[in-house]
C-alpha cells in the first residue's frame, strides 16, 4: 500500500491505517497532526466540536509511536485519532447545555478509558443535542452540525457532531449514545456506519442519562470493520453499571468476510411500508436486490406499525427523561435549559403510571415476538433507518410538533427491545443526501450483523464516496 496522505489519508479505514501502523510505515504522529489539520481546515464549517484536545493528542501520538517503534503494539485503534461525545464523562463535559459550560469530569467514564487502553487518542469532544434530547437550532446555545454531504442540512441526532466529524474526515471513529436512534439517526444523515451493539455490551456509567431503560453507548465509523473494531475497543463488563451484561466478549470481526448465501433476511415491513418517503424508499428497494443477490431469503415477519411503536417508545422515552431531570428542572440553572428541552421535560411529567405500565407491557411481548423470529424463522432482522430523508437545519425547534408528526425513525424499536442493530449507507437520495437501512440480530450476536452490513458494504462500496470538503 502507498503511503497515505493528505485528504486520502483523512478517509482512510481504521483497518488500512493500523496495518500501515504496525507496519511502522506510518507514525501516529503523522496521522494525528492530518487528522488535526483537517479539523482546522474544516471545523469552521461544519461545527462537529465542542472541546478540542490537540496538545494532548499530539502527546498521546508522540507516546504511541514510542510504544509501537519499542514493539508493544496494542492492536488496530493503538494511535487512532477519534472523537467522543459530549456526554460521555472526559475532560470538559457539557451535554451540549450552557447549564453545564464549566463542568470537568473528575475521570474518564469506563467506555473511553477502554478505548485509551486499546490506544485510541481522543482529538475532542463532539457536538449533541442538548441533553442528547432536545434539537439542534441556530438559536441554540451550541450551534448545530452541519453535514458535510449539503451544509444546509443537519446531521441528525442527537449524536450529530460525531457524525460530523467522521463523515467529513476529522476524526476516524466516534463513539455516539443511543437511546431512540441516536447512533443511526447521525449515521445515516451522514453517509457511514453506526452500530447500537446489545443493551449491556457496552458500560453507560458516566454517560449523562437520557433513560434508564433504553440508553445505549457505542460507535460510529466509515466502514462495517471499523466499527467492530470500535465495539471490541469499549465493550464489556461494568459492575457498576445495573445494566450491564457479564458476558464474554467476542471478536466482532470473526464473521466479517464470510458470505451470506443462504441466510433468512426478515424484513418487518409492517413498520415501515406505508410511511417511509419514495426518496428513502427507492435505494433502500435497490439494496433489497442487492442482498438476494448475494443469495440471501428476504422473508416477512410480524411486525408492528409505526403508531404501535410511538405508543411504547414515548411514555418510556418522556417519562424517563424527566424523572432523570427532575432536580434540573426545578434548580437555578432551568434558565439555561433550551427551550425545546424544557418542553419535552415537561411533556413527561403528564405520563401517568397506568400509561407507563401498559408500555412496558406491549414492550415486552413486542421483543418476545422478535425474538421468536430471529430463534425461528431469520438470521436478521431488516428495516429502513430512518423513514424521510435528511432534514434541513431549522431556525427553531418544532417543539412537541414532533411527537404529534409523524416521525418515522424506525431505529427505536431496537432500543425498545434492546437488540443489536447496524445501519449502513445503501446509496443516495434524488437530492444527493445519504440514505441507510439497518440489520438487528439476536441479542450478543454483534458478530453476525456485522457480517451482513460488510457483505452488503463490499458488494455496492458505497464507503468509497465521501463529501466533497
Amino acid at each position: 500500500m502507498d503511503t497515505l496522505t493528505g485528504r486520502d489519508l483523512s478517509y482512510a479505514s481504521i483497518d488500512d491505517v493500523a496495518k500501515l501502523i504496525e507496519r511502522k510505515e506510518l507514525s501516529p504522529v503523522e496521522v494525528v497532526d492530518n487528522t488535526l489539520a483537517r479539523i482546522d481546515e474544516l471545523e469552521d464549517t461544519i461545527n462537529a466540536y465542542i472541546h478540542l484536545f490537540t496538545e494532548e493528542a499530539r502527546a498521546q501520538a508522540k507516546a504511541a509511536e514510542t510504544e509501537i517503534m519499542s514493539g508493544a503494539y496494542r492492536g488496530a485503534l493503538h494511535g487512532i485519532p477519534i472523537c467522543i461525545k459530549d456526554i460521555y464523562e472526559s475532560g470538559p463535559t457539557t451535554c451540549g447545555s450552557k447549564s453545564l459550560v464549566g463542568y470537568e469530569a473528575p475521570e474518564d467514564c469506563p467506555s473511553v478509558a477502554n478505548l485509551k487502553t486499546a490506544g485510541a487518542i481522543v482529538v475532542g469532544k463532539t457536538e449533541t443535542y442538548e441533553f442528547a434530547y432536545g434539537f439542534p437550532t441556530n438559536s441554540s446555545h451550541f450551534k448545530p452540525t452541519h453535514n458535510p454531504w449539503n451544509l444546509a442540512h443537519e446531521c441528525g441526532g442527537s449524536s450529530s457532531g460525531t457524525g460530523g466529524a467522521v463523515s467529513s474526515g476529522m476524526a476516524y471513529a466516534g463513539m455516539g449514545s443511543c437511546t431512540g436512534g441516536s447512533i443511526r439517526w447521525p449515521a445515516f444523515c451522514t453517509g457511514i456506519v453506526g452500530l447500537k451493539a446489545t443493551y449491556g455490551r457496552v458500560s453507560r456509567r458516566g454517560v449523562f442519562p437520557l433513560s434508564w431503560t433504553l440508553d445505549h453507548t457505542g460507535p460510529l465509523a466509515r466502514t462495517v470493520t471499523d466499527a467492530a473494531h470500535m465495539l471490541q475497543g469499549c465493550a464489556g463488563y461494568d459492575p457498576l453499571d445495573p445494566a450491564s451484561a457479564n458476558v464474554p466478549v467476542p471478536d466482532f470481526t470473526s464473521k466479517i468476510g464470510r458470505d451470506i448465501k443462504g441466510m433468512k433476511i426478515g424484513l418487518i415491513k409492517e413498520l415501515y411500508e406505508d410511511n417511509c418517503d419514495p426518496k428513502v424508499k427507492k435505494p433502500y428497494d435497490e439494496a433489497l436486490r442487492v442482498l438476494e443477490k448475494l443469495g440471501a431469503e428476504l422473508i416477512e415477519v410480524p411486525g408492528l406499525t409505526v403508531r404501535q411503536m410511538q405508543a411504547i417508545e414515548w411514555p418510556t422515552l418522556f417519562s424517563e427523561a424527566s424523572s432523570i431531570h427532575i432536580r434540573n428542572q426545578r434548580g437555578p440553572r432551568v434558565k439555561d435549559f433550551n427551550p425545546h428541552t424544557w418542553q419535552f421535560l415537561q411533556y413527561g411529567l403528564l405520563v401517568s403510571a397506568g400509561y407507563y405500565h401498559n408500555a412496558q407491557r406491549a414492550r415486552a411481548q413486542v421483543r418476545d415476538s422478535f425474538l421468536k423470529s430471529l430463534t425461528d424463522k431469520v438470521d436478521v432482522l431488516l428495516t429502513p433507518t430512518i423513514g424521510f430523508p435528511v432534514p434541513p437545519i431549522l431556525d427553531e425547534s418544532p417543539g412537541l410538533n414532533i411527537v404529534a408528526g409523524d416521525f418515522t425513525v424506525y431505529t427505536a424499536i431496537f432500543n425498545q427491545t434492546g437488540l443489536p442493530a447496524m445501519q449502513v449507507p445503501c446509496g443516495f437520495d434524488e437530492d444527493g443526501l445519504p440514505v441507510g437501512f439497518q440489520f438487528a440480530g439476536k441479542p450478543f450476536d454483534e458478530e453476525t450483523v456485522c457480517q451482513v452490513g460488510y457483505a452488503y458494504e463490499q458488494e455496492t462500496r458505497w464507503i468509497d464516496m465521501h463529501p466533497e470538503m
